[in-house]
């Protein structure tokens, strides 16, 4: 019998990658399960390409609702008190077939702020918002929109 005394026992310097293979397979199986559950959104209709730069005239029939810096609510450039808003644009959106509100918003509002506005709108009779990019209190005739259901 011998006995070795060079050490061969010792600390190895290999690297064992089999942990690091089985955590990144695990973590590849937890995306590809979570990755579908969590795409979720809101429908959106796109509208068509428009071929002509000219601005689209606004239709007395529309109805605008906008929210400005100071946080005062319009419905069609009228200033409506925050209490009386939802009554009022309950009644413009009586007897309309289409229930079409063009929504714009003061850019320095708070994302919150925008987004309980367009709840109350939803709320209150409008099913589909377009969204107004232009601001329609210096030029009327711009109403560069996007439909949103």
């Amino acid at each position: 019998m011998a006995i070795n005394v060079s050490g061969g026992g010792g600390p190895r310097s290999d690297i064992n990658i089999t942990p690091l293979v089985d955590v990144v397979l695990v973590l590849l199986i937890i995306f590809m399960v979570i990755t579908p559950i969590v795409q979720l959104g809101y429908d959106v209709q796109v509208p068509p390409k428009l071929e002509s730069v000219q601005p689209v005239a606004l239709d007395a029939d529309q109805v605008i609702v906008r929210m400005d810096r100071e946080g005062l609510m319009y419905i069609n450039k009228l200033q409506v008190p925050a209490g009386e808003f939802p009554g009022r644009l309950q009644q413009a959106m009586t007897g309309r077939s289409k229930k079409v509100v063009f929504f714009a918003a003061d850019g320095e509002l708070q994302y919150d702020r925008v987004a309980d506005f367009m709840d109350l709108v939803r709320d209150n009779g409008a099913e589909n918002l377009g969204i107004v990019f232009e601001d329609i209190g210096r030029n009327p005739g711009a109403a560069a929109a996007v439909g949103a259901r």
